[in-house]
């Protein structure tokens, strides 16, 4: 009896060699050119909500850089006139939206749901919304006073004041580390060659 043959997996970007005998199965996968940077940004900024489809390790890496860029710029230029900082923060605030989305996206392209983003996006609110609760009455306090010191101990008395608050920034804290380090070993992951739920490879053809 003739034994049947099994699908090979595919080929990348090798050239078949003519002492080598061609698989009854093998395509030929090509890595489409790495996202240069501008057009990385623009994709994911055009794509601001876009959650369905697929993204690519350049696309996401490149955006995220972006976002990290801006915001240290915000934060040089804040400690020259202050009022940069607000606009940094209400920058910041909305580029958590396309951030959001370009990890669901290459959640996908992994083959992953986006259920991870939502979870970072509950820890990361869980955090930020434990510190306005905690800081936020004391805001006046904090610009007025210069000792170190003096700093911990009103910080210190605000957390204590606010015990439901800090447990929630506390908790929403760990989730955000524990939450993160999987995300980055997500993200940092190869494009799945073959089409799936979420639609066709980004990189490869």
């Amino acid at each position: 009896m003739e034994q049947k043959q099994i699908p090979q997996p595919p080929v990348f970007n090798q050239p078949q060699s003519a002492s080598q005998p061609s698989a009854q199965y093998q395509p030929r996968v090509q890595a489409r050119p790495m996202m240069e940077p501008v057009e990385a940004v623009v994709t994911c900024l055009k794509k601001f909500i876009t959650i369905k489809g697929r993204a690519r390790r350049s696309e996401y890496w490149w955006f995220r850089l972006f976002l990290l860029l801006v915001s240290a710029a915000f934060g040089f230029l804040g400690g020259i006139l202050p009022v940069l900082s607000y606009v940094g923060m209400v920058c910041s605030m909305l580029l958590i939206v396309p951030q959001l989305s370009a990890m669901t996206r290459r959640l996908h392209d992994t083959g992953r749901s986006g259920f991870w983003a939502l979870l970072f996006a509950l820890a990361t609110i869980a955090v930020y919304g434990g510190f306005f609760v905690v800081l936020f009455p004391i805001l006046s306090q904090l610009n007025a006073e210069g000792d170190p010191m003096m700093l911990v101990r009103i910080l210190t008395d605000a957390f204590e004041q606010s015990p439901i608050a800090s447990a929630v920034m506390t908790i929403g804290s760990f989730c955000y580390v524990i939450i993160g380090i999987i995300l980055i070993i997500l993200m940092v992951q190869d494009s799945k060659w073959t089409e799936n739920k979420y639609g066709p490879s980004p990189k490869y053809q």
